[in-house]
C-alpha cells in the first residue's frame, strides 16, 4: 500500500499528493499515463502517486544497476495499484454509491490538516491538475471506492464457530508454544585480542564463584556483583524465557539440560565463560482454544477480506479495458 501523507490513510491511500517531473520517457498519448475503460489517467497525477509510492523505499533516481531495476519494479507497481484504484472508483459509481457533502468536508479537513494554511493546500493541489472543486468531486469518489471495498469486506467479515475450530486443528502447529527455559547467567568475558594466558585467567576467576553458587549463596547477588553482561546483570541474571534458536549453541544446549535449581559447570561461548541456574521450564503446549478464539476470528476475518478483495480487482482487471501508454521501463533496460 502506498505510504501517503498524513490524513490520507482514511482513504486507504486512493488520494494521491506528490510532486516531480515524469521519469524516462513520454508515451504515444502526450499527456496521458493511462486508459481504464476510456478514463484517462494524465501523466501529473500519475507521477505524483509514484513519487508518494517510491518515497518510503528512498530509492536514488539517478541510481544505476540494482537501483535502475528496483524502481523499474516500483513504477510497474505504482500503475498497478493505480489503475486498480481507477477500476474501483468506476464500480462504485457504477453501483451507485452515495457519499454525502459532511464526509467529503471530513475527509478533505484532514487531508488537508499537515498544511500550513488553505493557500498551501490550494497550491499543492493544484500542482496536480486539480481545482478546488474538482478536488472535492475527486475526493468524493474516492470515499465511494473506499466504500466500495469496505461492503466487498463485510460480506465475508462473519466467521462461525464451526468454521473457526476447523481453522484451529489445521494450524495446531502453528499454534504451539515452543519448549522455553529461563535461566539466570554470570558472564565473565573473554579480552579483545586475548591469548591463550588470558582465557586460562578467566577460567580461573569463574571457579570461585561457581563454588559460593553451588555453596548455596545467592544467584542473582552474584550475577549483580560479577557478571559482565550488561543486559541482564543488574537484573540478577535473569535472561527471561527464551526458546530454542535464541541464544548461542553452547550456552542453549546447556540451559535446556538443566534440571529447576541445578547450576551448570562453566560454558564458553564465544563471548567468554557463563555459568547458568535453571530458574524455569515450560514445556511445548498447544494454545486452548479459548485463549486465543477472539484472535483467529480476527485473523481469519482479515484474511478473506483482504482474499475477497484481491479477488474483486482481479475480477475488475479481467472484465475492464486498460492501456498503459507511458514506458515503464527505461529506455534500453532489460526486464
Amino acid at each position: 500500500m502506498t505510504a501517503m501523507l498524513p490524513g490520507l490513510r482514511l482513504l486507504a491511500a486512493l488520494l494521491a499528493l506528490g510532486s516531480g517531473a515524469l521519469l524516462w520517457a513520454q508515451g504515444s498519448h502526450p499527456g496521458i499515463a493511462a486508459q481504464v475503460n476510456g478514463v484517462e489517467i494524465s501523466n501529473e497525477r500519475f507521477n505524483a502517486f509514484y513519487q508518494e509510492y517510491r518515497r518510503p523505499y528512498g530509492i536514488n533516481v539517478a541510481g544505476r544497476g540494482d537501483h535502475l531495476q528496483r524502481l523499474t519494479k516500483l513504477r510497474k507497481e505504482a500503475m498497478d495499484e493505480m489503475v486498480e484504484q481507477e477500476l474501483i472508483r468506476q464500480a462504485a459509481e457504477a453501483q451507485g454509491i452515495q457519499v454525502s457533502e459532511a464526509e467529503i468536508d471530513t475527509a478533505l479537513a484532514e487531508i488537508s490538516e499537515p498544511f500550513d494554511n488553505p493557500d498551501e493546500f490550494n497550491r499543492r493541489i493544484q500542482s496536480e491538475g486539480f481545482t478546488p472543486d474538482s478536488y472535492r468531486q475527486h475526493v468524493g469518489r474516492m470515499i465511494a471506492a473506499k466504500k466500495y471495498l469496505d461492503d466487498i469486506r463485510l460480506g465475508v467479515a462473519t466467521v462461525s464457530d464451526e468454521e473457526l475450530e476447523a481453522y484451529y486443528r489445521d494450524n495446531e502447529l502453528r499454534l504451539t508454544l515452543p519448549e522455553q527455559v529461563r535461566v539466570r547467567h554470570i558472564l565473565l568475558t573473554w579480552k579483545p585480542m586475548g591469548t591463550t594466558d588470558d582465557r586460562a585467567a578467566i577460567r580461573e576467576q569463574m571457579v570461585p564463584i561457581l563454588e559460593r553458587a553451588r555453596a548455596g549463596e545467592d544467584f542473582a547477588a552474584l550475577a549483580r556483583e560479577y557478571s559482565d553482561d550488561s543486559a541482564t546483570a543488574q537484573n540478577g541474571g535473569d535472561t527471561g524465557l527464551f526458546h530454542r534458536g535464541q541464544m548461542v549453541p553452547a550456552f542453549e544446549a546447556v540451559a535446556f539440560a538443566l534440571q529447576p535449581g541445578e547450576i551448570s559447570d562453566p560454558v564458553e561461548t564465544p563471548f567468554g565463560v557463563h555459568i547458568l541456574r535453571l530458574e524455569e521450564h515450560k514445556e511445548a503446549r498447544l494454545l486452548p482454544l479459548d485463549e486465543v478464539r477472539e484472535q483467529l476470528r480476527e485473523h481469519i476475518r482479515e484474511e478473506r477480506m483482504e482474499a475477497a478483495v484481491e479477488q474483486e480487482t482481479g475480477r475488475l482487471r479481467q472484465e475492464g479495458e486498460v492501456e498503459v501508454l507511458i514506458p515503464l521501463e527505461r529506455p534500453g533496460q532489460k526486464s
